[in-house]
Order: structure tokens, then sequence, then C-alpha cells
């Protein structure tokens, strides 16, 4: 598993550095769930990224500070705010989101769609059991 990650990285890391994100910070998967649906607040967000809520705030200020989104006032509650993408930042969104697919198609290569359904199976229970683990 951790030689997955560390050859993941190495596909990943220029990648984001040519798009000028930070590997690491959840840039990358804050602009691709953006796309999937903006106007969502920092909770909802965070979930979705399954990211801490510290660690979205500084993010979203990066990512604010870049021109890549905004947040607006949220009708529904006056003491929330709604996170949107701008121009640039749905543009930045798609690069993301088309690295991300050739690197699903990188890791699949080779698979049938079966082998793809039982690897993700697969993962998925290997998540399970270590959220359930109590420890070691």
């Amino acid at each position: 598993m951790i030689q997955i990650e560390k050859a993941r990285k190495r596909l990943v890391q220029p990648f984001l550095q040519n798009l000028g994100l930070t590997l690491g910070q959840g840039h990358a998967r804050i602009l691709n769930c953006l796309l999937e649906e903006d106007h969502l607040t920092q909770t909802e967000l965070a979930g979705r990224c399954r990211m801490d809520t510290t660690t979205m705030s500084r993010s979203l200020d990066k990512l604010e500070k870049a021109g890549y989104l905004v947040r607006e006032r949220d009708p529904d509650c006056r003491r929330s705010f709604l996170i949107c993408l701008t121009d640039a930042g749905r543009e930045e969104a798609v690069q993301v989101h088309q690295g991300f697919d050739r690197l699903n198609d990188v890791i699949c290569e080779g698979m049938d769609p079966e082998e793809q359904e039982l690897l993700k199976k697969n993962l998925e229970r290997i998540l399970k059991n270590l959220k359930e683990c109590p420890g070691l």
C-alpha cells in the first residue's frame, strides 16, 4: 500500500505543480468536488472531501486568494457562506478532473470491468476494516 501511494504521488505531484496547486492540502480534491456541485457550505464541502474543517478553511483561503473560488452569503442562513467556483476556478477544476480521470485509467490499465469492480469491493472492505479497528 505504501509503495502504491508513493507511485501515485510521483505521478500526481508534478501534475498538480503544473497547475499551481499543492499536493497534500486538498486543493485538487476541493476543486474536483466543487466541479461536481458548488454553492456548498464549508461543512458540506469538508464532508464531501473527507477533510477536517480547519484544513478545509486554510485551503479555501488559499484557493480564494488564487481567484479560484468565492464565498457568497447563504440566503438561508446569515451566519453561513456558500463556496462557489469562479470562472478561473472552473477551468482549473476541469483540468484537475481530467487529470484524476487519467490517473484512474493508469491505475486500472489491463483490468477488465469485473476486476475493477472486485478491486473496488476489496478496497472498500479494507477501509471498513480499518475504520472499525479499535487500535493495534
